[in-house]
């Protein structure tokens, strides 16, 4: 009986252990918890630790991997955000508003333990339809933005102190001392073009860019058109004029070339010795007519009769020299001859060349005049007198040559050769042995001939200097003297 009254006791303790701990777990599970409060809008968040992009929660992939590109990527609704991160374990978050009005999304960037927490909060969550809206407006844009991919321009938005909010793929192939040249530049005009030269990273050649900036101050577009081609074949183009100036420097002839609007471009030293014109009229760019009218002051013009006569004279000479067919040969009052010619370019441009023949024409007439004496000097004699040339032509014959063998090699439209000479020599003097002769190539011989009229003529072929020969044919009136 002693021994059962301690183990009755011990039971009664444990099973009221036992009670008090299914009561106490119980109590923990039926207990009543509080309400959740009210999430106020949606938010996101990004981790930056050692200024690296560490975890988000955006629940998309953002090409973002720093604070500078989430600056970026959050600067076009929220103003004022800080360059750099404050150093970590700073006193208090910093709030930012977004920039437009109706717009109640905010920004925080609290400090965490080893580095940053950034929140973006969307107070008022779009509807279905305003999302809806949202998601069109975002197909379109990025649209426009592989437009502007594609674009041979490369293209830049900028804030209102010259940061890059958006670039295009060929800008963004510029790398950041590039960009920054080009960028400054740009803020140097708005509106008009300015040319920008940048060195190539691989070749370190210069690339030349047109630019251009439009909009409004707090939002400017640039766009940089290269123009490396351009400017390259303009200094090849101011390589060859200087060139060709050089080369013109040294012609005796005159050259003056007129733009497509006939203003003068370019002109030579020859041009002011010939014409006696001022440098600084020449160098004036006067237009074609002006530059007639000055030559005919000064007396490089053939003088007519009446001035309106000239001035048509002038308007068609300009038009035939843009056809290309202009070349005339003008005596003028001092005695001097000057050959003008007129040549057009493809461009609308037409050159003069101004030529001073004097010597040759007086030369030409020299010899000219000579010939007639020596002409006439053959047409005095009796004996018919005829020169062949060693491409076997006709090309001398005297007066009575004609007449004895009715020819005129000189006014004659075709050219007489050998054997027509031959042919009409056999027909008159019937004697084949000597034309036969002349006919095979010898040059040297004299015989006496009868013709069909039983005079007699003494006949002589002799050579000449250069491959020429002479044929002479004498009347024999006088029978002792005939030698054959």
């Amino acid at each position: 009986m002693t021994g059962i009254l301690p183990m009755l006791l011990v039971a009664i303790l444990l099973s009221g252990l036992l009670a008090g701990m299914v009561l106490w777990v119980l109590s923990r599970l039926f207990r009543p918890h509080p309400a959740p409060c009210p999430v106020q809008g949606l938010t996101s968040s990004f981790l930056i630790r050692d200024g690296r992009l560490a975890d988000h929660d955006a629940g998309i992939d953002p090409d973002i991997g720093d604070w500078p590109q989430i600056r970026a990527w959050l600067g076009d609704r929220f103003d004022e955000l800080p360059d750099e991160l404050p150093e970590p374990g700073f006193a208090r978050t910093l709030r930012y508003s977004a920039r437009q009005t109706d717009d109640n999304a905010s920004l925080a960037i609290a400090p965490v333990r080893g580095g940053h927490r950034i929140t973006l909060t969307e107070k008022n969550p779009p509807t279905p339809a305003q999302w809806h809206d949202t998601t069109r407006r975002l197909a379109r844009e990025q649209a426009f933005r592989g437009v502007a991919d594609a674009a041979p321009v490369a293209i830049c938005t900028l804030s209102g102190d010259g940061r890059i909010l958006w670039r295009n793929d060929l800008f963004g192939a510029f790398t950041d001392s590039q960009a920054d040249q080009i960028v400054t530049t740009a803020g140097s005009v708005a509106g008009d073009h300015v040319q920008v030269a940048i060195p190539d990273l691989v070749t370190g050649a210069e690339r030349h860019f047109d630019l251009c900036t439009t909009g409004p101050a707090d939002c400017r577009t640039v766009y940089a058109a290269e123009i490396t081609r351009q400017v390259d074949a303009e200094i090849m183009r101011g390589s060859f004029i200087q060139t060709l100036t050089k080369t013109f420097a040294d012609l005796a002839t005159g050259l003056a070339v007129f733009d497509r609007e006939q203003q003068l471009v370019l002109f030579n030293p020859a041009m002011m010795d010939l014409t006696g014109l001022p440098a600084d009229f020449l160098s004036g760019r006067p237009g074609l007519l002006d530059f007639f009218d000055r030559l005919r002051e000064r007396q490089v013009l053939p003088e007519p009769r009446h001035y309106a006569a000239w001035r048509a004279q002038i308007n068609d000479m300009i038009e035939t020299a843009t056809g290309g067919h202009y070349a005339e040969a003008w005596t003028l009052p001092n005695g001097l001859t000057y050959r003008v010619t007129g040549r057009p370019h493809p461009d609308g441009a037409i050159a003069f060349l101004i030529e001073d023949i004097t010597d040759e024409i007086s030369l030409t007439r020299r010899s000219r005049t000579q010939i007639e004496i020596r002409q006439a000097v053959l047409d005095t004699l009796d004996e018919a007198v005829a020169v062949i040339g060693p491409d076997g032509l006709v090309m001398l014959c005297n007066g009575a040559c004609r007449t004895l063998l009715g020819i005129d090699p000189v006014s004659s439209f075709a050219e007489t050769g050998i054997d027509d000479l031959l042919r009409v020599c056999r027909a008159r003097f019937p004697d084949p042995g000597f034309w036969d002769v002349i006919a095979a190539g010898q040059q040297r011989q004299s015989v006496r001939l009868h013709d069909s009229f039983g005079a007699v003529f003494a006949a002589r072929c002799e050579p000449l200097p250069r491959g020429f020969f002479l044929l002479r044919l004498a009347p024999v009136t006088d029978p002792e003297r005939i030698t054959a």
